[in-house]
């Protein structure tokens, strides 16, 4: 079996920008699947939705189909253990807006997410003894050529400046799938420049919740 691999090249980078009209949700599930139930919803397996309005399950998640006006969420989106709401008045999802592919990218440095560990030692343990504690949500390294005044980079500044979560969306090559997140600016755009060089830049995104795969579809 050949070794697969995923070239960076031709990898897909968008930021999220707003957000389609809302439509009102009329039915969730939480098991099996997450799932929501909007009346001429207009959506499409690979889109990135926001869903307010439903408590505990309120977010940003990417679709994994469609049937009718049925929306299943990915196969990571897991509601089991949450609440169902009792009423779904004022819930609402919306298609997320996204950006033009960031293609002046050069580098992107994904730190992993980690999970803490709680101390759990009573009187009658023979050591410490410990067990899973918080997940600590890792961030995004952005490389790229600095360049100002193109609309995609004012709007990391606007982001910054702005203190704004926002969705981000990365779409792999070899058909590796995407992933989806929301987060915000934690360091605004740098600047460095020499010599006979070009002006390089960054920003680091951190990941405000975890975020959600989803495979290529057909």
């Amino acid at each position: 079996m050949s070794t697969q691999t995923t070239p960076f090249q031709g990898t897909k980078f968008y930021l999220g920008v707003g957000y389609d009209t809302e439509k009102a949700i009329t039915a969730c599930t939480v098991t099996p699947n997450a799932t929501i139930t909007a009346t001429g919803n207009g959506l499409k397996a690979g889109d990135f939705i926001r869903i307010t309005g439903l408590g505990a399950l309120d977010g940003c998640y990417p679709v994994k189909s469609v049937s009718t006006d049925t929306v299943t969420l990915a196969d990571e989106v897991d509601w089991k253990g949450l609440d169902k709401p009792a009423s779904f008045a004022g819930a609402k999802v919306s298609k997320i807006q996204l950006s033009s592919n960031f293609c002046a990218i050069k580098l992107i440095d994904g730190d992993g997410d980690t999970l803490g560990e709680a101390d759990i030692t009573t009187m009658c343990s023979e050591g410490t003894e410990t067990e899973a504690g918080e997940i600590e949500y890792g961030s995004i390294k952005l490389s790229f050529y600095y360049a100002p005044a193109t609309d995609m980079q004012q709007d990391l500044r606007k982001k910054f400046y702005n203190k704004e979560t926002f969705p981000w969306l990365m779409v792999l090559k070899n058909n590796q799938g995407a992933l989806y997140g929301t987060g915000f600016i934690q360091t605004s755009p740098n600047f460095s420049g020499e010599v006979k060089g070009k002006f390089e830049s960054g920003v680091t995104i951190k990941k405000s919740k975890r975020d959600y795969f989803l495979p290529t579809t057909a």
